[in-house]
Parts: structure tokens; C-alpha cells; sequence
């Protein structure tokens, strides 16, 4: 019965659309002609409320598809402009780290000239700091003109020694390396003093081998002395943060400080030691 019910009534409002459309067209062309009829315009009032509903129906309808339409355009438009940003972000990143790379690079240039050294500029291709060794690999090798006992710099100061080479490779061993020393001295004009520095395996050197009453303090700077042959003269090793001494031996040492971040290097110089003792 119920179904009965609602095909009647479906039957009911598609016969009275129907015939609001056909009363409609007949009372315009009424109109249009100057005539009246008022059976027409009976049935026309009996029907306007239908067809205000379908006209109601229908703007709903149309403007539900132009939502639906809109929505997905929308989403598309926010999907492209996103990927835009993201492209800008990461072209923006890139940029960045070319800038970043040409200063550092401006640096070492600088400093070779300082320093009178022939640049030879290495990328660094991985740190290997253990219990034991602290070294890194650098991305020039014998095809390039690297040889063992080569020195590595930055702006900043030492970084190690050159100790083995493959064709398009370098390894070299760190300043902070247990078995790496370096002869240096302390640059104050009034000190001067003459140690070797020692790597430690930490982020520390130490400053042994001096004298007694060697004039060493605290924020003193400390550099290559070109003893010995292998390292330049006058290249910045670090600075001094603690004197110690050591009684049983009549002797003192300093705890260094490098300059040089042995864990962020990205590029490094290379170089001979061909300067004079400073």
C-alpha cells in the first residue's frame, strides 16, 4: 500500500509539472497576444506553487553541480599551487647551499693566497671518527695530483695529514687523531714557544714538550712552527683553554682548542709544507 502511495503521488507531481508547463506557455502567449483567460489563470494560481518548487528544485540542483564543479577545481588549483611551493622551497634550499658552498670556497682562496699556497681543493666524501682513528676521505686522488704527506687546511686552520691515496681518493688523518702530532708554537710575540701538539681522540689537542717556564696562558693562539719538515709554517692550529703541569717530568702542557671543526669540514685545501719556519 505504501509503495502504491508513493508511485500515486510521484504520478501526481510529474502530471501537475507537466501541466504547469503547457498552462505556462498558453497564459504567455496570452499575454504576449493582449488576451486574458481566466480559466488559464485559475489553473495558473492552483499551480504556482509547483512550479516554485521546481524552480526552487532546480536552482538548488544547478547550484549544487556548480559547487560539486568548483570544489574539484579548487582542489586541483590548491593540489598545483602546493607542488609550485614545494618546487620554489626546494629550488630556494638549492640555492642556499650553492651560496653557502661558493662562500666557503671565496674562503679557501683567500686563504691559499694568504698563505702562498698552490690551491688544490678537495670535496670531502665522509668522516670517519672511531675509538681509535679519526679520519676523512676526500674526493681528489693520484689522477689529481695528490700524494701522501699532502696537508689539509680550511680558512680556519689545519685540518691533517695526507696519509694514503688511491687514483681519485685521499685519505686523511685528523689533527684529533691519537697518532696525529704537529710541531707548533705559540704566536705571541713575547712567548713564542715551541711544543708539539697531540691529537687526544677528542675534540681536543694537547700542547706537550714544553718547557718549564715556557709563556704559555690561556687564549693564547697556536700555529704550525715548520719544524720538521712536513707541516707549512704559520697555518692556525688552535687556542689555548688550560695549562697544565707536569711535575714529574719538570715540564707543562696546554689543552688546545682547534679552530677548525673537524666533524663539519665539507671542502678542504691541499697543500706541501714549502714555507719557511716562522
Amino acid at each position: 500500500m505504501r509503495n502504491l502511495w508513493r508511485d500515486n503521488r510521484f504520478r501526481v507531481i510529474a502530471l501537475l509539472a507537466v501541466l504547469a508547463l503547457f498552462v505556462g506557455i498558453q497564459h504567455n502567449r496570452a499575454v504576449q497576444r493582449g488576451a486574458t483567460n481566466p480559466f488559464a489563470e485559475a489553473v495558473m494560481a492552483l499551480v504556482a506553487p509547483v512550479q516554485s518548487a521546481l524552480r526552487s528544485t532546480g536552482d538548488f540542483l544547478s547550484d549544487f553541480g556548480y559547487g560539486v564543479v568548483h570544489g574539484r577545481r579548487l582542489r586541483e588549483e590548491n593540489k598545483r599551487l602546493r607542488q609550485e611551493m614545494e618546487a620554489l622551497r626546494a629550488e630556494q634550499v638549492a640555492q642556499e647551499e650553492l651560496r653557502q658552498e661558493n662562500e666557503r670556497l671565496r674562503r679557501l682562496l683567500q686563504f691559499a693566497q694568504t698563505k702562498k699556497i698552490r690551491p688544490l681543493v678537495a670535496r670531502v666524501l665522509a668522516i670517519q671518527p672511531s675509538a681509535y682513528f679519526h679520519t676523512l676521505i676526500v674526493g681528489c686522488g693520484q689522477a689529481e695530483g695528490v700524494r701522501p704527506r699532502m696537508v689539509a687546511v680550511t680558512d680556519k686552520g689545519l685540518v691533517g695529514l695526507v696519509y694514503m691515496v688511491t687514483r681519485h681518493t685521499a685519505h686523511v688523518l685528523l689533527i684529533t687523531d691519537p697518532n696525529a702530532s704537529v710541531g707548533a708554537r705559540v704566536q705571541r710575540a713575547e712567548s713564542r714557544a715551541v711544543g708539539v701538539c697531540r691529537g687526544r681522540g677528542e675534540d681536543y689537542l694537547v700542547l706537550t714538550f714544553l718547557s718549564k717556564d715556557a709563556d704559555v696562558r690561556p687564549g693564547d693562539v697556536v700555529i704550525t712552527s715548520g719544524l720538521g719538515g712536513v707541516y707549512p709554517a704559520g697555518i692556525p692550529i688552535g687556542v689555548v683553554e688550560q695549562v697544565m703541569e707536569q711535575r714529574q717530568a719538570g715540564m707543562r702542557e696546554a689543552r688546545i682548542k682547534p679552530f677548525v671543526d673537524v666533524t663539519r669540514v665539507e671542502e678542504v685545501l691541499l697543500t706541501r709544507a714549502e714555507a719557511t719556519p716562522q
